[in-house]
C-alpha cells in the first residue's frame, strides 16, 4: 500500500491483514522514514509525517482519514537555562568518532557525526541534532533530551519515534534507565487529557 502526502500532515491508518508487531514507512529513495512497534494486537494506529512524499508500508492498510498536522497542545516546561552557549550548529562528518552517533563541541557549535549517525532514518538523526543541540543550554543530558523533545513534537514529529531514538542510542545502565524513564514521564505531559464523564 502507497500513501501519497502532499503536506505535512496526520493519517489515521486501519490494517487491513493481519495485525503487524512493526509497521514502517519507506519513501520514495526506499528509506525507512517512519516505523513503529506494536504488540500485534492494535486494529488503527495514527501517526504524523512531516516531509511529503509517496510512502510504502509493510503492512497492507487503508487510510481513514489525513488531516493537517496535529501537535499537542501541552508540552513540559523547560528548566531554566543552566548555561548561554547558543551559535549556529555546524555539522562535521568524523569517520573517526565511535561509540556514539554524535558529539557536540559547545564552544565552537560543532556537532560531529559519526558513521553509525548516518544508519539511522532522517526522524531520529533529527532527534539526535536537537539533543546535542541543547547542550548549548544544559549540561545536564536529562534537560537535553526534554528540550530535544518539545522542539521536535513543535515540529510535527511522533513521541514514539522520540523515545525509540533514545531506547536505540543509550547503552544499557541504571543511569541510561533512568533518562528513558524521564523521557517516558516528559511524553505523557503532551498527551491529551482523558475526557471526564
Amino acid at each position: 500500500m502507497q500513501l501519497r502526502v502532499s503536506n505535512p500532515a496526520t493519517i489515521y491508518i486501519r490494517f487491513t491483514g493481519e495485525f503487524p508487531r512493526y509497521f514502517a514507512l519507506s519513501d520514495s529513495k526506499d528509506k525507512l522514514y517512519y516505523f513503529r512497534y506494536l504488540d500485534g494486537k492494535t486494529p488503527r494506529i495514527k501517526f504524523n509525517i512531516v516531509t511529503p512524499d509517496v510512502y510504502t508500508g509493510n503492512y497492507p492498510f487503508e487510510v481513514l482519514k489525513i488531516t493537517a498536522i496535529q501537535t499537542p497542545d501541552r508540552y513540559p516546561v523547560l528548566p531554566p537555562a543552566q548555561r548561554n552557549r547558543f551559535k549556529e550548529p555546524e555539522f562535521v562528518y568524523n569517520p573517526g568518532l565511535v561509540g556514539t552517533p554524535a558529539r557536540i563541541y559547545t564552544d565552537t557549535g560543532i556537532i560531529e557525526h559519526s558513521k553509525e549517525y548516518y544508519s539511522y532514518p532522517q526522524p531520529v538523526r533529527l532527534f539526535i541534532d536537537l539533543h546535542e543541540t541543547g547542550h548549548f543550554f544544559y549540561s545536564t543530558e536529562e534537560y537535553c533530551d526534554m528540550w530535544a523533545l518539545v522542539n521536535y513534537l513543535r515540529m510535527g514529529y511522533n513521541r514514539s519515534t522520540a523515545y525509540y531514538t533514545l531506547y536505540k542510542i543509550l547503552k544499557y545502565s541504571a543511569a541510561n534507565i533512568s533518562r528513558l524513564e524521564f523521557l517516558l514521564t516528559q511524553i505523557d505531559i503532551t498527551k491529551d487529557e482523558p475526557t471526564k464523564s
